[in-house]
């Protein structure tokens, strides 16, 4: 059964007639080369950008990192600055608030 019809296409390319249809498919593998190329461009660009938001959230990382050690050594000073000024009220006689 394959035969017969593939026969009957043979006839049908060689007078010219499916020229219309290999031309729509070359033009449809054109578009669809285009198309992968911008594909791969943009798979490309967002690589890239993955690589730039990955180095990001390293420093974002590192800055959290710094102002937890900053807000650690702010605490402390507070608590040595609250004994100072405990210090300073009873030797200088003045009342806690």
């Amino acid at each position: 059964m394959r035969t017969p019809s593939l026969l009957a296409i043979v006839p049908l390319a060689l007078s010219g007639c499916l020229s219309p249809v290999s031309s729509r498919l070359d033009q449809t593998n054109h578009q669809l080369d285009t198309a992968n190329q911008r594909l791969a461009g943009v798979n490309d660009e967002l690589a890239d950008t993955s690589q730039r938001l990955a180095h990001l959230e390293q420093q974002l990382d590192e800055t959290d990192q710094k102002l937890a050690q900053i807000q650690a050594t702010l605490q402390q000073m507070d608590r040595r600055l609250e004994i100072v000024e405990r210090v300073v009220r009873k030797v200088g006689g003045i009342k806690e608030e």
